[in-house]
């Protein structure tokens, strides 16, 4: 009983097959940033997380700075959140 207790703990949990790359064929404008940077906005204020909130309020600022001027922003604009 032992041996077939310590065969199955050993045994149990084999990777058969290790991921590469190619597995996961993304295409760039396939993505959605947007709906992603909404989602994990809206985890950072479920977990009062101010520095993730404020990445991807500004992640979310220069997208939306482009889509609607044609313009890209710094990598790190200097912003002010009113009514924190």
């Amino acid at each position: 009983m032992r041996i077939l207790l310590a065969w199955l703990a050993l045994s149990g949990c084999a990777i058969k097959h290790s991921p590469i790359p190619s597995d996961t064929n993304l295409k760039e404008s396939q993505r959605d940033w947007m709906s992603v940077y909404y989602a994990e906005l809206e985890i950072a204020i479920e977990n009062n997380d101010l520095e993730s909130k404020y990445f991807f309020l500004q992640e979310i600022i220069k997208m939306k700075y482009k889509l609607d001027y044609n313009k890209t922003l710094p990598e790190n604009p200097k912003l002010k959140f009113l009514n924190q």
